[in-house]
């Protein structure tokens, strides 16, 4: 449906967005996720028609849009910097859509009462944008850009500026109001629970370049590279450096210029085999993947040394150091270790992801069950 070839655009000497090839299906949720100055919100702006590229296209229902103005492309968006009309009340600023669009006063009064009553904002109807804190223009700004019918919506962070437990509402409110106007969206955020909660499929953009593209399933459990395995989740993947030898015939990895090593899946030992020994080799582990003991055992045998507890009330965040090389570990809220203390950690073939030289080599092997499908 909607389609990006190449597309390409630069400021100055800087390539903001850099030979990008996406595509968009119909009535899908499409995040574009990453860190600041990652090209996303230029993007955004490339496809409504704000920014003409450099080179390449965009292309809906296989038309080009290259000469068709950003008026005539039927795309709704809503702009990070909310774009409000300040002298306009927030019901008119609704209703602006709906007026240019020939809606009649009834139908127009419906859609900004029922918009108004899912964004939490019926009590500012009469008041005028420079009137409202942050969060509320950013609702307005986004109840804006949802209340007409379009075919395809843009949205620019439209919840980052909401406190944390109306954002929490939101991304869920976001979710049922897109698919009940069985919507096409693309939706640009830098907050990974929002993409991984919202997005049919999302892409990981960084320095202009599509990283990674695929369902949330996939992105948080097979990461493409040492970039997206990094930057999606909360903690975030720890890395240990690794050196690959065999024992006996049987291939193990040396973590962190320590004489410490645990066992390599086996199939590491054909990519080597295959393609030689690389670089490096990286050892990547979630924190909720380990598992920690205060004395050693069969299965934890990777010394540490706790550096910090970050207590969150549900769980904590034990921050440890393998030589000097930082790990986290989500441990249960009553279980405490003190700076300083030796433990012990189990890391073994079964749960960490193998990169060489930053692209993702093996990942562990998961089964998840929905209803009566195994994934």
């Amino acid at each position: 449906m909607l389609e990006l070839r190449s597309l390409t655009k630069k400021f100055d000497r800087t390539i903001a967005v850099n030979k990008l090839d996406l595509a968009c299906k119909q009535n899908e949720f499409l995040v574009i996720f990453g860190p600041a100055g990652a090209g996303k919100s230029t993007t955004l702006r490339l496809i409504a028609g704000i920014l003409k590229p450099d080179s390449g296209e965009v292309y809906f229902n296989g038309a080009n849009l290259k000469n068709v103005p950003p008026e005539r492309r039927n795309m709704s968006m809503a702009f990070e910097n909310y774009a409000l009309y300040s002298h306009l009340s927030v019901y008119e600023n609704l209703a602006f859509p709906l007026r240019a669009k020939k809606f009649k006063d009834q139908d127009i009064r419906t859609r900004v009462q029922d918009m108004a009553a899912i964004l939490q904002i019926s009590e500012l109807l009469e008041r005028r944008p420079g009137f409202l804190s942050g969060g509320q223009r950013q609702r307005v700004a986004l109840g804006r850009a949802l209340i007409r019918d379009a075919a395809v919506y843009l949205l620019d962070e439209p919840i980052s500026h909401l406190d944390a437990k109306l954002r929490n509402r939101m991304r869920g409110e976001l979710k049922a109001v897109c698919a009940h106007k069985e919507a096409t969206v693309v939706h640009v955020t830098h907050d990974y629970r929002e993409a991984m909660a919202l997005s049919d499929r999302m892409t990981v953009l960084n320095k202009g370049r599509i990283m990674q593209l695929g369902t949330p399933h996939e992105v948080f459990h097979r990461p493409a590279n040492e970039f997206v395995a990094g930057f999606v989740g909360d903690p975030p993947m720890s890395f240990v450096d690794a050196e690959y030898n065999e024992q006996n015939e049987k291939p193990q990895f040396r973590l962190a210029q320590q004489d410490i090593h645990i066992p390599a899946h086996p199939g590491i030992r054909a990519y080597v085999i295959e393609y030689g020994l690389p670089q490096s080799f990286k050892i990547g582990i979630r924190a909720k993947d380990i598992t920690i003991t205060s004395l050693q055992d069969n299965n934890h045998h990777v010394p540490a040394e706790v550096y910090v507890t970050e207590k969150m009330g549900y769980q904590n965040i034990l921050i440890a150091h393998i030589g000097r090389t930082q790990i986290r570990v989500i441990t249960p809220p009553k279980v405490a270790f003190n700076s300083k203390d030796t433990v012990w950690l189990n890391l073994n073939e079964s749960n960490v992801h193998v990169f060489a030289d930053g692209n993702a080599v093996s990942h562990p092997k998961r089964k998840i069950k929905l209803g009566t499908n195994s994934f």
